[in-house]
């Protein structure tokens, strides 16, 4: 579900050529708290679509310039902004958080203000905007991407923008600190929401063309491995992926039975059976 807009910026209030005496830099993040009503403990996944950044400027885009804090009741731990593919037009990056059941979790995406010389820049130009999507991910399990369930999440939502306003002798002593923070709509229009939990699907690992055959390099060991979605493929190229992938199954019983079943949600009509000769 889409949640909000979002904006990050570490600038002047009024840019140049105003008088920068008169025009106080600006930090601004991106807050959400997120409480977990359900009775187990889900992931879910933020993804953050960024609005299309002038070639020119880097300073209009997430890499190198946000960092993303998460914690539920102590420090702070900050996760990885992942982008979910290569794009210059709309770059989209997404990162992964655990909520324990019944718990409340804040999430920030912020400017990173360990950028080398940015608080101390005497006009800095960070500002970065775009919309928030949240999901209840599948999650990888061997060969499968299986669903978190099978019935809609609720979820408490409260987004925020929170800035402070650096005095102009900042970094050096005296001046007045002033903090903003004001609450965004929703999108959904209502604080409760319910989310439906994305759809189990098979995990296609890449295949590498070598410079002879076919050849499956070792690679290191991913959290979120890359998926291909069988729906963009052609129907003779889905039937080799899926004739590959079943190949891999350990014959158990067990197996067998929960891939018959992912099939059939699925719409595949194919069901496994141990055949003995």
């Amino acid at each position: 579900m889409e949640i909000t807009t979002f904006e990050l910026l570490v600038k002047r209030i009024a840019p140049p050529p105003a008088n920068s005496t008169l025009a106080r830099r600006v930090i601004q993040g991106y807050f959400l708290t997120i409480s977990n009503l359900e009775d187990r403990d889900l992931t879910y996944q933020l993804e953050f679509t960024v609005s299309r950044p002038n070639p020119a400027n880097p300073n209009r885009n997430l890499p190198g310039n946000a960092v993303v804090a998460f914690d539920v009741a102590g420090a702070n731990s900050f996760l990885a902004l992942t982008p979910v593919m290569p794009s210059p037009v709309t770059p989209v990056f997404t990162t992964r958080f655990r909520v324990p059941a019944k718990q409340t979790a804040s999430l920030q995406l912020l400017p990173d203000l360990s950028k080398p010389g940015l608080i101390n820049e005497a006009n800095p130009d960070i500002e970065i905007r775009g919309y928030v999507r949240l999901s209840v991910p599948a999650l990888r399990q061997g060969v499968f991407l299986r669903p978190q369930g099978n019935t809609p999440v609720k979820v408490l939502l409260n987004p925020e923008i929170r800035g402070t306003f650096l005095p102009n002798t900042f970094p050096g002593s005296g001046g007045d600190f002033d903090q903003i923070n004001y609450p965004l709509q929703l999108a959904s229009g209502k604080g409760l929401n319910e989310i439906a939990p994305d759809p189990g699907s098979f995990v296609i690992d890449p295949i590498f063309v070598g410079n002879v055959g076919l050849e499956r390099p070792v690679l290191p060991e991913l959290t979120n491995p890359p998926a291909i979605d069988l729906s963009l493929l052609s129907p003779a190229a889905r039937a080799e992926v899926l004739a590959e992938t079943l190949a891999q199954v350990d014959p158990s019983p067990e197996n067998l039975s929960t891939v018959s079943e992912l099939l059939s949600r699925l719409e595949i009509p194919i069901r496994m059976e141990s055949v003995n000769r």
